[in-house]
């Protein structure tokens, strides 16, 4: 290999590209800048790649994000050096929680410019080590004949990591020499064929049998479960399905107000659901409803855990047994012997009560729910809902009683940054309405921009109650000297400048028939801004739950 800056830094970073292409990178988000112009260039070149440009490094992470989580694969992400890097922190946490494969890709300073004073220069060494399944840092471009092979190696090592069983985020950090430009005529390093990873082999994948009666706790998963919908189907298992879990709309008699019953039902009624379920088998990740976890953390009951993914640390509660592989096989695998009487029953009449409930009720009011309601009802099957965390996610599982489309949300840090652009990023591939407050679209509304850029069609929904609207609902919004400014956070934002900023087109309202089929399902690039009342949407709610209340004691165990 010769010893020309030039060659030697072309050949690095051409073929690390090419290696990440080989085990599945075919997507990467690029922010400009100087010291990555290598590395983006060979992104750029590589015929199999697909590059898109995001100016703002926190955003740009988001969006790849949405990326990987709706194509279930590894995109990368190219930055330059110093404080560049460190705005993919917020969404490298949320890929860590979410299991989903993020490749950082950050140029770096070479060693004898740092802790020197040079510009743009701070440690980026392992900095996400908190979040990451794996890092390295790639030499100095070097003619060694071994530099070839440790190539080879380390990418080999990171691809273990974001495609295999307990795949997430991993970082890459790459110190480049000045000068920076690459030999752009050698396309001829990418020459390299996907490669697969080894398949992995399920623990105990046969001769899995339970007796008695189980609760099953559904939460999101990878795996489309639809296919082991029958397995599922027996009337010694009640099913608890997340709001984000796709089952809920093929598996008949699904629990979906779990949130709403546990809130609700009495001491006596939680022991005799204690003394009839025998076991609980949790699939995927946590359920979004905090009482249900709460429950599943503090009960007695056996629990077992069936997981993609070896790393458990979003688990509540230690399990009798823990069981990594496809959730489809694992499921599939599992025998069951049938018993009678059991809790389906009677929880499965408390979830048709509650729904038929918060139908009589929510027709009677114009507050948040009440938009929610109508939103999802006149939103089409093939339209999935991205949810806010906050609000629009308790109250999409709280007001959807179609079941009929697929749901989204980043529940794996629960931040309400980096919204839009998880959205956009999974609005390249799928139809996507995004339903998110103002403070979170505030948050995030740099993320707009990709819209524009990359002309991705998305209708956003925001519910513009001016301020955090979840707060309200929290103890702090007793204390009235002082819960506007420290938690309300009123910023008296009108969205239509933003829409006009970044191209969308732009519809306001405060009246429920407002929406309309046609509203909810137009195509282009669409905002419509909801404004809503804090105050009364505290009150419905509220209202809404004492006869939710009454509800569940009034139905007989």
């Amino acid at each position: 290999m010769s010893t020309n800056h030039q060659e030697t830094l072309t050949y690095q970073v051409f073929t690390l590209i090419d290696l990440l292409q080989s085990y599945g990178m075919r997507e990467v988000v690029i922010s400009p800048g100087s010291r990555s112009t290598p590395i983006a260039l060979a992104a750029e070149l590589h015929p199999d790649i697909r590059t898109y440009i995001h100016p703002d490094e926190r955003s740009a992470a988001f969006f790849a994000l949405g990326l990987s989580k709706e194509g279930r694969s590894p995109v990368g992400l190219i930055c330059t050096s110093g404080t560049a890097a460190a705005n993919y922190m917020p969404a490298i946490a949320e890929a860590d929680l979410s299991h989903v494969p993020l490749i950082a890709l950050t140029a770096d300073r070479p060693h004898e410019l740092r802790d020197v004073g040079a510009p743009q220069a701070i440690n980026q060494r392992n900095m996400y080590r908190n979040y990451i399944r794996y890092y390295t840092e790639l030499p100095i471009a070097d003619a060694h004949p071994s530099h070839s092979d440790m190539l080879e190696t380390k990418i080999l090592q990171c691809a273990q990591h974001f495609q295999g069983v307990d795949r997430g985020p991993v970082h890459i950090n790459v110190p480049i020499r000045e000068p920076l430009m690459p030999d752009m005529t050698r396309t001829d390093l990418f020459h390299r064929t996907p490669r697969a990873m080894p398949e992995y082999s399920v623990a105990l994948s046969s001769g899995l049998h339970f007796e008695g009666h189980g609760l099953v706790i559904i939460g999101e998963t990878a795996d489309d479960l639809e296919s082991v919908s029958s397995v599922l189907d027996r009337e010694n298992l009640t099913v608890i399905a997340d709001p984000r879990q796709h089952i809920r709309r093929t598996l008949p008699n699904v629990i979906t107000h779990h949130d709403l019953i546990f809130s609700n039902l009495n001491q006596e009624q939680l022991k005799r659901l204690e003394a009839e379920v025998d076991f609980i088998i949790r699939i995927g990740e946590p359920l979004t409803s905090k009482v249900t976890n709460q429950f599943l953390s503090k009960t007695g009951i056996p629990q077992y855990l069936f997981s993609e993914y070896q790393q458990l640390k979003t688990f509540p509660a230690t399990p009798q047994a823990a069981y990594v592989g496809p959730i489809g096989t694992l499921v599939g695998n599992t025998g069951f012997t049938n018993a009678g009487g059991g809790p389906k029953s009677w929880l499965t009449e408390l979830d048709r009560r509650i729904s038929n409930r918060v139908e009589a009720y929510v027709t009677d009011y114009e507050d948040e729910g009440r938009f929610m309601y109508e939103i999802i009802r006149h939103t089409d099957p093939d339209r999935s809902l991205f949810l806010s965390n906050s609000m629009p996610i308790r109250d999409g599982e709280r007001y959807d009683l179609d079941n009929t489309q697929k749901i989204y949300a980043n529940r794996g840090a629960n931040g309400i940054d980096g919204v839009v652009s998880t959205a956009l990023g999974m609005a390249v591939k799928t139809p996507i309405t995004l339903i998110i407050g103002d403070i979170a679209l505030y948050h995030d509304m740099n993320g707009l921009i990709m819209s524009k850029l990359e002309g991705i069609d998305i209708n956003i929904i925001v519910f513009n109650n001016n301020g955090g609207g979840i707060f309200s609902f929290l103890p702090q919004s007793e204390n009235k000297d002082y819960f506007e400014r420290l938690f309300g956070t009123p910023l008296d934002l009108d969205f239509k400048h933003a829409a006009d900023l970044y191209g969308f087109n732009y519809t306001s309202t405060e009246m429920v028939q407002d929406v309309t089929d046609e509203l909810m399902n137009q195509g282009g690039r669409n905002i419509i801004e909801i404004k809503t009342d804090r105050a009364v949407n505290v009150d419905s709610h509220q209202k809404l739950s004492r006869q939710i209340e009454d509800v569940v004691k009034s139905v007989e165990i």
